[in-house]
């Protein structure tokens, strides 16, 4: 895993390993990433995107009322009928029961099981999903097995309990395969010491996380563990509505392949979470594809050894990407465009970043202070964002981060206050830059020149023609 940080003009990377912690220590965990990637690249690209190229963000519906219910309780048996006055004692046998349409009521207690959907379990269906649902205060803990619960089986949810890893390295939720449909919603995942807390992989697709609670995702002794990660070859994935804080790397993080002809990860909507105070970034998206990530609120982000404190990293070959309509406050820098290069392979691309409102970021801890950054990508839209109280510039580009310039880059229509308003470097072919409002007597800077009048700003900086001032 490479992450990168500006310090100034210059750029410190650090390298942490080539190959991704996740990967790495599934395996520690017994969990298996199949080989798969080049047929994933024959499907068709605007899947689940309705023909935008972009995921539409529509997901299974979860049920209230079902054909056949199943009951099962730490003080049942196995050996009886499964009924509420009869209830099973795992819900693994309840799984072996259950058929589309179907639910299985899960009763408080703790079960030490894994529950895999997989094998000799049936699969739900669009119209008639299978539904696992706690009532009360059900909580799945560890018992033989690897991750706590595990989606390989389309149109099933998962609703409701508490996914306690206590402190054991192992994910608590996967899902691979034909995940097609696949719910996890309204739980409390928590305290696991592997790279992350929930994963796709495989070539899962069509997978909904929603309504959940997932924090305290530490890798032992040292290293990044997420809250979401999504790896390459996975498809349409949506996180919404989650509350994903307090683990040693990212929110949610979208790896880029581990080796030459794995397709990477597309279609992932990253959209009304509440994303914060992680050990790195609220979003990391390195080479994936088709990726939005809206209305959210991030904040509690610092610089570290691993990180520039971002709320918002887009990198490595990542290419159309939105960003939009958030509300990012308290960090090291608001969102990151560009800054990791992945040797030969290409920038980022195609990256929108419309209507976020950034406030209080700070350079505590040595980081650079900016409000939006942009080095080393290309097709660059940054249109209609506030950013207001940076201790570093509100806007920067083509600073020329790893020699490579930003190119083809659109700046319209933001309103930037506060001391240090605007950099541009020397690395910016194609700058477009007009109809943006500044606050009066702030710091406009075109390399090397710094002025604060917006007249004398327009004849230095060649841009900026119609941009006006604010109070």
């Amino acid at each position: 895993m490479k992450r990168a940080m500006w310090m100034g003009v210059g750029l410190l990377t650090v390298v942490l390993g080539a190959c991704s912690e996740v990967q790495k220590t599934a395996d520690e965990a017994g969990v298996q990433l199949p080989e798969t990637g080049q047929e994933q690249g024959a499907e068709e690209a605007s899947r689940g995107t309705g023909g935008s190229g972009m995921p539409s963000g529509t997901s299974t519906s979860r049920p209230e009322h079902f054909s056949r219910e199943w009951y099962v309780s730490t003080s049942g048996s196995d050996t009886a009928e499964g009924s509420k006055a009869k209830p099973f004692r795992t819900i693994r046998r309840a799984m072996r029961a259950v058929g589309p349409g179907e639910a299985i009521k899960v009763l408080p207690g703790a079960y030490a099981e894994s529950v895999v959907i997989d094998g000799d379990v049936k699969p739900g269906r669009k119209d008639a999903p299978i539904t696992v649902k706690a009532v009360g205060h059900a909580r799945i803990v560890p018992g033989k097995g690897g991750a706590l619960v595990q989606f390989r089986k389309p149109y099933w949810i998962v609703d409701g309990f508490d996914i306690d890893v206590k402190g054991q390295p192992r994910f608590a939720v996967i899902f691979e395969g034909n995940t097609e449909g696949s719910v996890l919603a309204g739980s409390h995942v928590h305290d696991g010491t592997l790279g992350g807390g929930v994963t796709t992989f495989g070539g899962a697709h069509d997978v909904t996380i929603e309504g959940n609670n997932i924090h305290d995702f530490r890798k032992k002794p040292r290293g990044d563990s997420h809250g979401v990660v999504v790896q390459a070859t996975s498809r349409d994935i949506t996180v919404r509505d989650n509350d994903i804080h307090d683990n040693s790397g990212d929110s949610v993080q979208c790896l880029k392949p581990d080796r030459a002809g794995q397709a990477p990860a597309r279609g992932l909507l990253v959209e009304k979470n509440r994303l914060y105070s992680n050990d790195e970034n609220a979003v990391d998206i390195k080479t994936c594809s088709n990726v939005v990530i809206r209305d959210n609120d991030m904040h509690g982000f610092r610089k570290s050894a691993t990180s520039a404190g971002e709320a918002v990293v887009v990198h490595y070959s990542a290419k159309n990407v939105r960003v939009e309509d958030n509300r990012i406050s308290d960090a090291g820098r608001g969102i990151s465009v560009g800054g990791v290069k992945d040797g030969n392979q290409p920038s980022p691309s195609a990256v929108e970043v419309k209507d976020n409102r950034i406030t209080d970021i700070s350079k505590q801890g040595g980081g650079d202070g900016t409000g939006i950054r942009v080095e080393n990508a290309k097709d660059v839209a940054v249109v209609g964002n506030s950013i207001d109280k940076t201790e570093g510039y509100g806007l920067m580009v083509g600073l020329g981060a790893n020699n490579a310039p930003s190119e083809n880059v659109t700046v319209r229509e933001n309103v930037v206050r506060g001391r240090n308003l605007v950099r541009l470097g020397k690395h910016r072919p194609g700058l477009r830059m007009d109809r943006n409002r500044y606050a009066k007597g702030g710091l406009l800077k075109a390399d090397p020149k710094e002025v604060r009048d917006l007249t004398e700003w327009k004849s230095v900086s060649g841009v900026d023609g119609t941009s006006s001032q604010v109070p």
